[in-house]
């Protein structure tokens, strides 16, 4: 009899789960995206919606249901939507020519799919660089386990009023000037006031480019498509906050002023609670955390950029308002660890950071953590102390309710039970929730935020909140001395492009800085993360173990997996049925948020079966991060760095299942998937002696150039030379080229060589190059640049020819903007001269 029972459910379930999708309930969105001029702060930009507005609309899903969007492209290029972190179908994921045809202008394509999970997420184009334009949104999947009096969405981004194209092309050509529009920059004056001359020039022997931790200056940071936003919360409530990360290319650090937040969920997944005063999000990452609200008034939740060049604001509450605290910028003169003349002399950039590609391969840096010359860079495996006042389990929940006062406080914070396989389990949820008011399009600027006296108290009920800003002033923020900060307060963090003090731009000028991975500048909760249930795979599978090295080169803007661009790489082959194991190591100096498409993945943090599931994971600078997923997702899936333009510049791989085929469709476009676009640039100097220049069309690894050199003061007739050359780009420090060198007078010719040569990168960041020309003649050239300030740079040549013997040039220059300098040079042939650079 027992049997027959287990017979007829077995039957039933069997019955239950091959029901079409039309059975099932349907939620049915229409978004409509659209080309839009926008205006933030009176500041107007070409911009991209969904439905009139930036962000698109929160969609609200529920497990079990059917997923139903139409997507209809206004727009005059194509385009296409993925739901980051939704387990769907590999043909609805929304990556142009890996799964599906783009959607072109003037037609609709509509996404199915089920709903299999619930949690927080978002959406966003995956064409082009189109997300940094706007196209992004919020998905909010619940299941009423988690009671708290609010719940809202914090979508994050940036925002700048240059095209993501002209964005890509400065920063292809090598420019410092973003660095020095947010304040970033360093400088040899700058270096010797913050007593870091010796640091500094380490750095340069070791060949280094200025230090940064991001790439872009951008004019504003956003909160649900403002600088600075409200949202409702009252005295002695526990306010749900689904914070996303939708930014191109922005880190935030996250503070409440009203007291520590407890995180409960990252990337849709449920995790055992743990609190936390201040921490760092990854670009793309999302965390559900909840804050209490002590007192009457008005409490910051503050997203401050990674590289401190600005913040966005979301004040909980009304009345008197309580900013969170400021965080100081970075140390960018703090010294890179290296390995004495070893990192000097070695032959490679990964040499140099004690990261060669014989001990990558040996697995010298196979363990979590480890990073140059053996030692342990994981900052965010720091201890809880290093990380602020932290506590796992109920009871992080517990002391919210008892700050709160709150009568609807109670919760259901224990494991659900989920019968889901691991990497598939839900995240609990508000049984409420309130819809986001979207943007007016014609007017992006925030309203001013409440009408109400503001005063000051003379008791704090707290250590968290405080009436008075910091005393160290931040970059992008008003001065405020009142006491409070005014409403519509916060300024464009990109103020430094307009100011001409000698040091102003320099990152030794802030009157606050401080190390990464000290608690003022914490870095991500992972060492902390535990799921609420064994994430543990199965143990039988067959285990798959890839190293992938991320490596780059900031000078051309060029980002590889394994030294290579996705237009050299072969897939990445899966079974099903396997356990998949990514050992990434890092070997730059910047962090890389790497997300995997059609999964959740384990990160190896040191909690064993409780390894939290995530779907996008940093990986900290010259450290390495291993992750493991078990491969039951058959399809072709993208696996990349969530850095908009370093996954446009060739960080990132497609994962394909073996025996997995591709519509025809799809399979007949997928070759434009891997096309490495050229991008045109060029520089001209116009002196008074002479005239000067080049003009490049490069990719990841070719370079063309054409360069000039033209005098007339000094000599009895004008003198030119033209050299035409293409460029192999082996990495950072070394090129291979070959082409062709005019030389003449007036308007004839004179001579033509063919050359053949090298260039590499010596210690104190020396360009050389030499060549063999088809005459039987040689060249030997040496080049340097001295940033003395951030606005002025000492730039000198010297070169040797068979045929013409020395030649030398010594030009100082002085920054007026990203397209012109004021440049005066001594040239050995033809004098001292005075004129401008134009860059283009």
């Amino acid at each position: 009899m027992f049997h027959r029972i287990i017979v007829v459910t077995e039957f039933f379930l069997t019955l239950l789960v091959s029901i079409p999708f039309g059975f099932a309930a349907v939620d049915e969105y229409n978004l409509t995206i659209s080309q839009q001029e926008v205006t933030i702060r009176g500041e107007k930009a070409d911009g991209m919606t969904i439905n009139g507005n930036i962000p698109g609309p929160t969609l609200h899903f529920k497990e079990g249901n059917l997923a139903r969007i139409h997507v209809k492209n206004e727009m005059e290029v194509s385009t296409s939507v993925h739901w980051h972190g939704l387990l769907i179908p590999p043909s609805m994921d929304g990556v142009p020519f890996i799964t599906q045809v783009p959607i072109e202008p003037g037609t609709t394509f509509t996404y199915e799919f089920p709903i299999r999970q619930t949690g927080t997420y978002w959406y966003h184009s995956h064409s082009g660089l189109q997300e940094q334009s706007g196209l992004y949104g919020s998905i909010v999947i619940e299941d009423g386990k988690h009671k708290t009096d609010r719940d809202h969405v914090i979508l994050l981004s940036d925002w700048t009023t240059e095209a993501p194209s002209a964005v890509m092309r400065t920063l292809k050509r090598g420019s410092h000037w973003y660095a020095l529009e947010k304040g970033s920059s360093q400088s040899i004056i700058g270096a010797a006031k913050a007593e870091r001359i010796g640091d500094y020039f380490m750095r340069e022997l070791q060949r280094m480019p200025p230090m940064d931790i991001a790439d872009i200056a951008y004019d504003y940071f956003l909160t649900n498509g403002h600088p600075e936003t409200q949202l409702e919360a009252h005295r002695g409530e526990t306010v749900r906050l689904r914070v996303i990360n939708g930014s191109a290319t922005t880190y935030f650090h996250l503070n409440f002023s009203g007291g520590p937040m407890t995180i409960i969920g990252s990337d849709g997944q449920l995790v055992q609670p743990v609190e936390n005063d201040l921490f760092l999000i990854a670009v793309a990452e999302i965390y559900d955390v909840l804050v209490a609200i002590p007192d009457e008034g008005a409490y910051e939740f503050r997203a401050t950029a990674h590289d401190g060049s600005g913040f966005t604001s979301t004040w909980l509450g009304t009345g008197t308002r309580y900013p969170a605290k400021t965080i100081p910028k970075p140390n960018l003169y703090e010294p890179m660890e290296h390995d004495g003349m070893g990192s000097i002399l070695a032959l490679t950039p990964a040499g140099t950071m004690g990261m060669s590609d014989k001990m990558v391969n040996a697995g010298a840096f196979d363990k979590p953590g480890m990073g140059h010359g053996g030692h342990d860079h994981m900052s965010h495996g720091k201890t809880p102390d290093s990380q602020g006042s932290m506590v796992h389990d109920s009871a992080a929940m517990d002391r919210y309710h008892e700050k709160a006062h709150s009568a609807h406080g109670s919760m259901d914070h224990g494991a659900s039970s989920m019968d889901q396989k691991p990497g598939h389990e839900g995240m609990e949820h508000s049984e409420t929730h309130e819809k986001l008011e979207v943007t007016d399009p014609e007017n992006l600027e925030q309203p001013r935020i409440g009408d109400h006296p503001q005063t000051t108290h003379d008791t704090q009920p707290n250590d968290y909140r405080t009436h008075e800003h910091d005393a160290h002033s931040h970059v992008g923020q008003d001065a405020v001395t009142s006491g409070t900060i005014r409403p519509g307060n916060v300024s464009s963090a990109r103020p430094f492009g307009g100011r001409f003090g000698l040091l102003e731009a320099d990152i030794s000028s802030q009157p606050h800085i401080a190390s990464e991975g000290d608690p003022e500048r914490p870095t991500t909760p992972y060492a902390l993360l535990k799921s609420v249930r064994s994430t543990r795979p199965p143990q039988d599978a067959p285990l798959r173990e890839i190293r992938l090295t991320l490596d780059g080169d900031m000078k051309r803007y060029t980002w590889f997996l394994n030294n290579k661009p996705l237009t050299e790489s072969d897939n990445i082959l899966v079974k099903k049925g396997e356990l998949v194991r990514f050992i990434m190591i890092n070997r730059t100096m910047m962090h890389h948020p790497m997300h995997l498409h059609g999964h959740f993945f384990r990160v190896i943090n040191g909690q064993g079966d409780l390894a939290p599931l995530k779907n996008v994971v940093d990986v900290p600078p010259m450290s390495t991060t291993v992750i493991e997923f078990y491969s039951d997702e058959v399809g072709d899936w993208l696996f990349h760095c969530h850095l908009l333009y370093h996954m446009k510049s060739g960080m990132t791989r497609m994962i394909h299942y073996e025996n997995f085929e591709p519509s025809s469709e799809v399979a007949a476009i997928r070759h434009k998937f891997y096309k490495d676009p050229f991008y045109l640039y060029g520089r001209a100097d116009v002196l008074s002696n002479m005239t000067e220049g080049a003009i490049s069309l490069t990719n990841s690894r070719w370079e063309f150039e054409a360069d000039w050199e033209v005098g007339w003061q000094s000599v009895d007739t004008t003198e030119w030379e033209g050299l035409v050359t293409i460029d192999y780009h082996v990495n950072r420090f070394t090129s291979f080229f070959a082409g062709s060198d005019f030389l003449g007078e007036d308007s004839s010719g004179e001579e033509t060589r063919g050359v053949l040569g090298i260039r590499y990168l010596l210690p104190l960041n020396l360009e050389t190059a030499a060549w063999l020309d088809t005459d039987g003649g040689a060249r030997f050239m040496l080049e340097m640049e001295f940033e003395l300030t951030p606005r002025i740079g000492l730039h000198g040549e010297v070169e040797y020819d068979t045929h013409e013997h020395w030649e030398g040039k010594v030009s100082l220059s002085y920054l007026i903007n990203k397209e012109f300098s004021i440049l005066a040079n001594w040239h050995s042939e033809f004098g001292i001269g005075a004129g401008l650079q134009l860059r283009f």
